[in-house]
C-alpha cells in the first residue's frame, strides 16, 4: 500500500522555457507499507541459539525498515555485549570483554582490530549524535553478524550436522536417502532406546495439564503452557535426550552427572537448566523439576 499526502501550500513552480508561461506542480509525500527493506535478515537467524540475540536482531531489522539508523547502531553494539556474555561471561565493560574473547582464542588480533571501530560507532551514536549511512551500517552489521555466526551458530549447527551423518556401522533405524535435518527427523530416525526415552518424557510433559501444547521447532520440541516450560532435543549419535527447563539453576541442587547451568551458554530452545537423559529411568529423577518448571510457566 502506498499512502500519498499533499499539503495545500506545497508546490513546485517552474517556467516553460519555450513559452515563458509559469506553471506549478503539487508535491506529494509517499509512504510505502510495509516499508521497503534494503537489507534482508540472514537466513540463519532462526538458528541463533539464544532468544535474546534473536529478539535484538529482529528489532534491529525493524528499525532498518523505518530508517532508524541510530537504533540499529545501538542494537549492533548490544549484540556484541550479549555475545560477550554468552561466550566469556560478563566482564564489566567492553574492553575487558573483548580482551577476554581474545585471551580465550575466540577473537583473533586481526578481528579485534576490525571490531574496535564497530564498537566505537555505538559510542558515537549514543554520546555524540552520530548516525551511519546505509553503507556504513551494512559494514557494522556484516562485522557483528559474522562474529555471531562463527562463535554461536556454526558450533551448534556443526553438532546438528554430526547427528545427521550416520556412523560408519550404519543406523538400522535411519532411512537411506532421507536427510536428518530437523528434530522431528531425528526422532523418527532415533534408535529404539533413545526413542523410548523421548516418548516417555513427552508423555510426562503433556500430562502435566490440559493447558499444555506441543510446538515443533526446527531444532527442538517446545512444550508450552503460557510460555515454554520444556524444550527437548534428541541426540542420536550420543544416544541422549536433552531437556531445558524454565528454572533458575541457583535454586536447584545440580547433579553434575546430568544437569548444567546454561544461562551463559547458547542453545536451541528456552530454559536455563539443561538436563541430559540417558534412559527412561533418568526421567523419574527430575519429576519435581518438571513440575516446578510447569508451575512457573
Amino acid at each position: 500500500m502506498v499512502k500519498k499526502t499533499h499539503f495545500s501550500e506545497h508546490f513546485d513552480y517552474f517556467e516553460d522555457p519555450s513559452t515563458g508561461q509559469q506553471h506549478r506542480e503539487a508535491l506529494w509525500d509517499e509512504e510505502i507499507y510495509p516499508p521497503v527493506t534494503y537489507r534482508a535478515s540472514p537466513p540463519w537467524f532462526d538458528d541463533l541459539p539464544d532468544d535474546t540475540l534473536r529478539e535484538i536482531s529482529g528489532e534491529i531489522y525493524k528499525s532498518l525498515q523505518s530508517g532508524s539508523h541510530y537504533l540499529a547502531t545501538f542494537g549492533s553494539r548490544t549484540l556484541i555485549d550479549r555475545l560477550i556474555v554468552l561466550t566469556v561471561g560478563d566482564k564489566g565493560n567492553f574492553p575487558k570483554g573483548l580482551q577476554a574473547l581474545q585471551d580465550e582464542g575466540k577473537l583473533s588480533p586481526q578481528e579485534r582490530e576490525i571490531l574496535n571501530p564497530v564498537v566505537e560507532t555505538g559510542n558515537a551514536a549514543a554520546h555524540r549524535g552520530w548516525a551511519p549511512t546505509e553503507e556504513q551500517l551494512a559494514v557494522i552489521l556484516d562485522t557483528v553478524e559474522g562474529l555471531i555466526h562463527r562463535l554461536l551458530v556454526l558450533p551448534t549447527l556443526a553438532e546438528e550436522l554430526k547427528e545427521a551423518v550416520p556412523n560408519r556401522g550404519g543406523n538400522a533405524s535411519a532411512k537411506p536417502g532421507k536427510p536428518v535435518v530437523t528434530v522431528k527427523d531425528k526422532i523418527d530416525a532415533a534408535p529404539k532406546d533413545v526413542r523410548a526415552t523421548y516418548d516417555e518424557l513427552a508423555k510426562k510433559l503433556v500430562a502435566m495439564g490440559d493447558d499444555v501444547s506441543l510446538h515443533p521447532q526446527k531444532h527442538h520440541m517446545a512444550f508450552r503452557r503460557n510460555r515454554n516450560f520444556a524444550s527437548v532435543q534428541v541426540y542420536n549419535q550420543k544416544r541422549v535426550v536433552r531437556v531445558y527447563l524454565n528454572l533458575d539453576p541457583d535454586t536447584v541442587a545440580l547433579d553434575a552427572a546430568m544437569m548444567r547451568d546454561v544461562r551463559q551458554i547458547g542453545h536451541f530452545g528456552t530454559g536455563d537448566l539443561e538436563i541430559t537423559l540417558k534412559n527412561k529411568n533418568d526421567i523419574e529423577k527430575i519429576d519435581t523439576l518438571i513440575a516446578a518448571s510447569y508451575a512457573a510457566s
